[in-house]
């Protein structure tokens, strides 16, 4: 299991966010509650989940995201609560991905910057 550092604060992202148009199954850890939702933003190290699911900040999750016959989970924690009209969701950072998980997460994100008309998504 590869295990992504934690974010530094410098006012920009790490990798381009594409977006998505997959479901995910999202369990905050704490409470055990489960709910199936919309991923509306992905990038290598994190998503954007739209939900009215009540998550703490901090909180950890699992995610089991699927798109277009390509499937990947991982372990994360919300950094961001959304919760205006438009985009009311959660800003989950990915904490823990498996090595073929985190593949096909690369694949996926290959996939959709082509389609999207952006630069490949360089491994790190």
């Amino acid at each position: 299991m590869l295990t992504v550092p934690q974010t530094q604060k410098h006012g920009r992202r790490r990798a381009p966010r594409y977006y998505l148009g997959g479901v995910v199954e999202l369990t905050d850890f704490d409470s055990g509650r489960m709910k199936v939702a919309l991923v509306r933003a992905v990038s290598l190290y994190g998503c954007f989940v739209k939900t009215e699911m009540p998550v703490k900040k901090a909180a950890r999750v699992g995610l089991k995201i699927a798109h277009s016959g390509t499937h990947f989970s991982a372990t994360g924690r919300v950094v961001n609560c959304v919760g205006d009209q438009s985009s009311r969701g959660l800003g989950i950072e990915f904490t823990e991905i498996d090595a073929n998980d985190k593949k096909r997460l690369e694949a996926c994100l290959t996939e959709l910057a082509a389609a999207q008309r952006l630069p490949p998504v360089p491994s790190p």
